[in-house]
């Protein structure tokens, strides 16, 4: 050691910082070989194993340090008995280097040689003495360590042994702590799925609790607390299985063993309930059923009577069956399947009960049209019906067909009383079997809707079969070889009847529950009818459609084919339809027909059908193409317009695109016929002055008597345009157009206004020419023709007054009026006639 102290205080500091762990200013280790002395040492340390594997965390994956498991205490514990055992051969290998430094020290002052050293004094074997101590001193250190090591290796099983000992004491607590929740959760799941006393003998036994009359029937009124009892039971029932699915322990022997106990009593409790429950309906019923038996003595009165009867009926025995709703619930709640077998004997108590066969029947005859012995069928083909003429405004030919009203008031009669009722039973229904939670998904509620549907389309099943034959449905022969036989016409006012009668059913508010779903089981039952009645109608209008298409009347050559047969009649079919339909309303109603889409979509199709044939006519092979076509087309299409029109604003909005279309064919057909008969009779005027306007044209105003002379010119009008010649062949073209024309169309006098019109416009042009060309002036002058055409026309303009009046402001072609225009102008209507002019 060093005498000053300079030394021990430098010591200090390095142990310091070594013990802070300020190793950035003082190095571990004095030299590189203490470092790989350390460094042999640490290798060299065995790793001991242990019972849990060490980690270490790079990021997020965990990495084993070692794929054998290391006891990081025992490895720091043997690398301490290491250091330590180096540190002991360190201190006896000092001593024996001090010792032999003190023999050298010794022998160079002495300066003897090396073999007359005297070993034998004092100080030499003063350390001797010290050596063999230290020598023996190690020697027993050795000694006792191995013997320590022995021992511990002897009581290392017994070791092993008390670890396990106690690892197995530890789990066998666990256990026993485990069991003892166990214990706890199945006395508190068992205990939960007990049903009280008094309850289970009310399971066992439901009818028990109800009070009976000496005939051994229900007591209605003294069984109401019998009926809260058998609530309570089927609900602490009901609760205790609930339990289980809430808590769970069904995988449970004991638990699933008491749960399938419950289900069997349940199944023995919800059976006895549905008889109880069955037998209180019938008995119910048939209570009601015998106090309000109107069937009897039911001659004389009336419908409306009969009706609020039936509803009373039903407003008893449904307020009487309120009382046991609650075995109803207790159904749903416990066993939901058994539900349709009691709404099945539900629905056939009322079907054979309040709203049996016989009580509709004795309704459905007290009805106004029933008792009428005038009532008979008033359908006809449309071949039936008369004629109708535009001339005379009127009937030009009788037919077999009537045109009596049909018998609608019972419809609407039956309508007004009975729906409420079936909607009152569907409500009822519903909430009885309860059909219509407003939680339900749409799967479900429409699942429930088709279920309540069908238990009260059969609670009704006579209400609609006397509807049927009221709204003039054909049935099939019954087991009496009775059957009803169809009636269109009726059909088609029940279709509106329903339509209207629709309105009062809709669900505007939106609520849901059982208001909601009584109100669409009553919009169902209104479109079945619908459909019914639709599909009669509408197969009678297919077959007249067969009728018009076969073109009945009408010649070959298509020459004076005048109106067809079946336009004729069309116009008569419709009147009996206003008629039917206005049929005991008030005098200002008017059917809102073009709003019934099955009604528009086929009364269009007759339409259209009408003008198929007529196309089909025209351009036939046989037909003549040169006039006829364009007659047939001009004369049919113009009456279709009018005698629409003349049948007021309702049928003229339902047929208003076919009016459309008749409008532009009667204009083009208008147009071609008229410049036939124009160019025919006025051939050589219509020749020079085509080729005229063809050369001024080409050359100009100026050139054109170089190429038509003006002799040429002015001997061409003296001939074909003088005053007699002119009325001679407007003469002509009246007399050829009163025989093209039939009478019953009334088109005579809105075409000759046409003619005239064209006239007009022709001799106007004309006279332009001539003017501007050579100066000449066309006598007789346009104005002129004009009055020669009238004073042709004869009584014209007083025919026209009855069937013309709306062609004055609509017809089809244009022509309904005349007005004088300035010479060389033309109206659109006939811009294409003139082009050549």
């Amino acid at each position: 050691p060093d005498d000053d102290g300079g030394g021990c205080a430098g010591m200090d500091d390095v142990a310091y910082d070594m013990m802070m762990g300020n190793y950035n200013k003082f190095a571990l280790f004095a030299s590189e070989e203490e470092k790989k002395d350390s460094e042999e040492i640490l290798n060299d340390t065995p790793w001991m194993k242990g019972g849990n594997p060490n980690y270490y965390s790079e990021g997020e994956n965990a990495v084993a340090v070692t794929a054998i498991h290391v006891d990081a205490s025992a490895t720091a514990e043997s690398l301490a008995q290491l250091l330590q055992k180096r540190m002991r051969d360190l201190e006896a290998e000092t001593c024996r280097r001090l010792i032999a430094w003190e023999d050298e020290k010794r022998y160079s002052r002495t300066g003897g040689g090396g073999m007359d050293v005297q070993r034998d004094t004092v100080d030499a074997l003063s350390l001797a003495a010290l050596f063999r101590t230290l020598d023996i001193l190690d020697t027993e250190l050795e000694e006792m360590e191995a013997w320590l090591r022995d021992k511990a290796e002897a009581i290392q099983p017994l070791t092993d042994d008390c670890r396990d000992i106690e690892e197995e004491n530890r789990q066998l607590e666990q256990q026993w702590k485990s069991y003892d929740d166990l214990g706890q959760e199945l006395h508190r799941l068992l205990s939960g799925l007990e049903v009280p006393g008094e309850l289970q003998r009310v399971i066992a036994n439901p009818g028990s609790v109800l009070r009976y009359d000496p005939a051994g029937n229900v007591d209605v009124d003294a069984s109401e607390a019998g009926v809260e009892d058998i609530y309570q039971a089927g609900k602490a029932l009901r609760d205790s299985i609930d339990r289980v699915e809430k808590e769970g322990g069904v995988h449970l022997r004991s638990i699933s063993e008491r749960v399938e106990d419950l289900a069997a009593m349940a199944g023995t409790f919800c059976t006895s309930l549905a008889q109880i429950a069955v037998t209180v309906m019938e008995q119910l019923a048939s209570d009601v059923v015998g106090s309000t038996d109107f069937t009897k003595n039911s001659k004389g009165e009336n419908h409306t009577v009969i009706a609020k009867k039936i509803r009373d009926a039903q407003r008893k025995f449904q307020s009487s069956l309120l009382s046991y709703i609650k075995l109803i619930e207790v159904l749903a709640l416990l066993k939901p399947s058994i539900l349709p077998a009691i709404r099945d004997a539900y629905s056939e108590l009322v079907s054979e009960g309040i709203l049996a066969k016989k009580r509709m029947k004795v309704y459905f005859a007290s009805l106004p049209g029933r008792t009428s012995a005038s009532w008979s069928n008033v359908t006809s083909d449309l071949k039936e019906y008369s004629a109708v003429t535009l001339r005379t405004g009127g009937i030009s030919e009788s037919g077999t067909a009537n045109m009596k009203p049909v018998n609608s008031q019972d419809i609407q009669k039956a309508l007004s009383e009975m729906l409420p009722v079936i909607a009152r039973e569907a409500y009822f229904t519903a909430a009885l079997f309860g059909l219509s939670s407003r939680h339900m998904d749409g799967r479900e509620k429409k699942r429930n809707f088709e279920s309540a549907k069908k238990s009260v389309d059969h609670s009704s099943q006579y209400f609609r079969y006397y509807m049927y034959r009221v709204c003039g449905i054909a049935s099939e022969p019954g087991a009496d070889g009775k059957m009803v036989i169809g009636d269109p016409m009726l059909s088609l006012v029940a279709s509106i009847h329903l339509n209207e009668a629709m309105d009062g059913y809709i669900d505007r508010q939106k609520k849901g529950g059982d208001h909601s779903l009584s109100l669409a089981y009553v919009r169902a039952t209104i479109l079945d009818l619908r459909k019914k009645v639709d599909k009669q109608w509408v197969t009678w209008v297919e077959e007249q459609i067969k009728w018009i298409r076969s073109n009945p009347g009408v010649p070959p050559n298509g020459k004076r084919a005048g109106v067809f047969t079946a336009f004729g009649r069309f116009p008569s079919y419709l009147d009996h339809v206003m008629i039917c339909c206005k049929a005991g309303r008030p005098s200002d109603y008017t059917p809102n027909l073009h709003n019934i889409k099955v009604i528009t979509y086929y009364l269009q199709k007759m339409a259209g059908a009408l003008f198929a044939s007529l196309h089909e006519c025209a351009e036939r092979e046989t037909t003549d193409q040169q006039y006829a076509a364009n007659v047939m087309r001009m004369e049919n299409s113009y009456f279709f317009t009018q005698s629409v029109k003349q049948r007021g604003n309702e049928m003229t909005n339902l047929f208003q695109k076919q009016i459309t279309a008749a409008g532009a064919i009667c204009k083009q057909s208008t147009d071609a016929y008229l410049g036939w008969m124009i160019k025919r009779e006025f051939k050589a005027l219509h020749s020079l002055f085509s080729n005229i306007s063809r050369i001024r044209r080409d050359v100009g105003d100026a050139d054109v008597p170089i190429h038509v002379p003006r002799g040429t010119f002015v001997k061409t009008l003296s001939k074909e345009s003088n005053r007699e010649v002119l009325k001679e062949k407007i003469g002509i073209i009246y007399a050829r157009m009163e025989k093209h024309l039939s009478e019953a169309g009334g088109l005579l006098p809105v075409a000759w206004k046409a003619l005239v019109k064209v006239l007009y416009e022709w001799f106007g042009r004309w006279e332009k020419l001539s003017t501007q060309c050579y100066k000449y002036i066309l006598e007789p002058s346009a104005v002129d023709v004009v009055r020669i055409a009238k004073a042709a026309g004869g009584g014209t303009s007083s025919k026209t007054k009855a069937v013309g009046a709306a062609g004055d402001a609509s017809s089809p072609a244009g022509t309904g009026g005349y007005n004088t225009r300035k010479a060389g102008t033309t109206s659109s209507g006939h811009k294409r006639l003139g082009a050549d002019f």
